[in-house]
């Protein structure tokens, strides 16, 4: 995924409220491209740095009006950062070089970890969220950007906001942010054709309250995404889409403290979460400690059927 003028607007909102904090570390989960146009990045930019900062590191990014392929290195410095790194299967701009479906840790902590649109490219989906886990210091934030809803066969997966939210509970994250941005790419459009009108995530229309009530927002979405196909903007931007009409969540999760992973069961049916080991164990070894195995199935709601599934 590139990142577009929504996303800086964003980046900006985090480094404003001191979500994203000067002198940070990041990491960034696949090295991004920037898919903004110069005059929007040189307007939030202008926010954070001195002009001659502004004009250094639009030299940097772009050619003329063209983003440039390197490193997004200076566009993070524009918010605050002082050291990137990042990881990655195939682009041989990343630091090291893994592969996201297989859990791993790397020789350095960090203080930002950013997921812009790769988590649902890798099937293992569930090893990304580890990595970026145990990529963060303690108080480290964790940035999420990825598809929610429509966008259809964009990755593997639309990830949906109890993700988010039972992720946090299972791990003591804090949440920072959550936005819910319907009509990902429509908005984008809208916004970088009048730039004077500053995006104000506060304001729109599926908010906090919205993402807690399960029942609400699967109306509201799916109210909003047949309304949404007949507006105006969709029927003028639409057509340079091919998913026409998405959904995205913009999400910062502080990790409050270190501690193991774990992997959360969705909070409607019980919540909670599970440590990594007690899931991974082979059968033989979950067979000789039954006494373990059965405390753990204690631990965990709706378990009891499926461990008399396990043992017949």
């Amino acid at each position: 995924m590139a990142i577009n003028a929504l996303q800086v607007a964003w980046l900006s909102r985090l480094a404003d409220k001191g979500i994203i904090r000067p002198g940070a570390s990041i990491i960034e989960f696949s090295p991004q491209d920037l898919a903004c146009s110069r005059r929007a990045l040189e307007r939030y930019a202008s926010r954070h740095c001195a002009p001659p900062q502004v004009a250094a590191k639009m030299e940097q990014l772009f050619d003329g009006e063209r983003p440039r392929p390197v490193k997004p290195e200076a566009f993070y410095a524009i918010f605050g950062t002082a050291r990137y790194r990042s990881v990655d299967l195939l682009d041989l701009r990343a630091d090291w070089l893994r592969d996201l479906n297989l859990p791993f840790r790397l020789p350095e902590k960090f203080d930002v970890a950013t997921n812009f649109g790769t988590a649902e490219h890798v099937f293992n989906i569930g090893a990304v969220f580890r990595s970026i886990h145990l990529a963060l210091r303690a108080g480290g934030v964790a940035l999420h950007v990825l598809p929610a809803f429509g966008d259809i066969d964009h990755g593997f997966f639309n990830i949906h906001p109890t993700t988010y939210l039972d992720l946090a509970a299972a791990n003591d994250y804090t949440i920072e942010d959550f936005c819910y941005v319907d009509r990902w790419d429509i908005r984008n459009k809208v916004f970088e054709a009048d730039l004077s009108a500053s995006i104000d995530f506060d304001q729109l229309p599926i908010r906090m309250e919205h993402l807690r009530d399960r029942d609400a927002l699967q109306r509201m979405v799916t109210t909003r995404f047949v309304d949404n196909a007949g507006r105006q903007d969709t029927l003028l931007h639409g057509p340079a889409f091919p998913g026409l009409l998405y959904d995205y969540c913009l999400v910062a999760l502080r990790m409050t403290h270190a501690r193991p992973f774990r992997y959360p069961t969705q909070g409607i049916y019980g919540g909670g979460g599970v440590q990594e080991t007690a899931l991974w164990q082979p059968r033989s070894l979950v067979a000789k400690a039954g006494t373990s195995a059965r405390n753990m199935v204690r631990r965990i709601p709706f378990a009891r059927r499926a461990w008399h599934w396990w043992k017949s």
